[in-house]
């Protein structure tokens, strides 16, 4: 199943050409202001979709085809969305962002894919799409459809669709390639999205790990670090029920530690993004329920 719903392309000369056109491209130049202030902190921000949600995870579809780099900007945005909401920051009722618009600009409207129905994106152009051109959410797409996404991706998205995203542009994305900007991006409410080649094991351990091993070109979401067994949580695409085992920190049921060590390997593969509302990323307090705090 891992490989047929892959879809991210490690494509170099792709990342520096979007990084050559946005105005913050890199976290490490972007962030000055909170560099340093996640170092060594615990942060749940994935906490923040219950909170939206009446106190349940929401339960997100599996992707279909390989669009798995729209997964990942589109539960980063929603992430993104939801921290915004919790912290007071936006007074909105919170809806998913639709994954086969962010599909189709990306691969279209930035990685210039029309008319090719191969699967696949480079997380740049993603990243791009959803700061430049925007989002939609579900209540003007539907229901997400894997057939939605193939022809949006090869065609592009309706002219009726994209006018409506430009209202709802992601404020900052910016290159993040380090474990410690991953710990100063999510201790300040910014999600950030890891495109990457590795694989892992598809059944968590006791801590809510799983073990690296194999290959996949996949996108995902991080939505957490954790200091006790020091790792990030990755949400997963793949449906409410994979991985499967034990969860911990209350982590939602699509996703796993993954080491760190592990996660610096795959942020070194310079393809993931941090996410603002803002233009930059100032400092935000987060709720003490989203920390270790939260268990005592």
């Amino acid at each position: 199943m891992a490989n047929n719903l892959c879809g991210w392309r490690n494509d170099p000369d792709a990342v520096k050409e979007v990084l050559s056109a946005l105005p913050r491209p890199l976290f490490k130049g972007s962030a000055q202001a909170i560099l340093g202030t996640g170092a060594g902190k615990t942060t749940l921000l994935y906490k923040a979709f219950k909170d939206v949600n009446g106190g349940e995870y929401i339960d997100y579809i599996a992707q279909a085809i390989g669009d798995c780099v729209s997964f990942g900007h589109g539960h980063g945005t929603d992430l993104l969305e939801a921290v915004q909401i919790s912290i007071g920051k936006k007074n909105e009722a919170f809806k998913q962002t639709a994954t086969e618009a962010v599909y189709g600009m990306a691969r279209v409207d930035i990685g210039g894919e029309r008319g090719s129905y191969s699967d696949g994106a480079v997380g740049a152009w993603a990243a791009k799409a959803i700061s430049t051109i925007g989002t939609v959410n579900r209540d003007v797409v539907g229901a997400y459809s894997g057939k939605r996404a193939k022809d949006w991706g090869a065609n592009g998205v309706p002219a009726s669709v994209k006018s409506q995203a430009s209202a709802h542009k992601v404020g900052t994305v910016s290159l993040v390639t380090t474990w410690e900007e991953l710990e100063d991006a999510l201790a300040n409410g910014y999600p950030v999205t890891v495109c990457s080649n590795q694989g892992f094991t598809l059944e968590r351990d006791s801590q809510g790990f799983c073990r690296a091993r194999g290959t996949w070109g996949h996108c995902m979401l991080i939505t957490g670090t954790r200091t006790d067994r020091p790792g990030a949580c990755i949400f997963q695409s793949w449906g409410s029920d994979v991985p499967s085992g034990p969860l911990a920190l209350d982590q939602p049921p699509n996703s796993f530690w993954a080491e760190k060590n592990v996660v610096s390997d795959m942020l070194g593969l310079e393809d993931s993004w941090s996410l603002s509302s803002f233009e930059g990323y100032p400092g935000q307090a987060l709720p003490t329920a989203w920390s270790y705090d939260g268990f005592s």
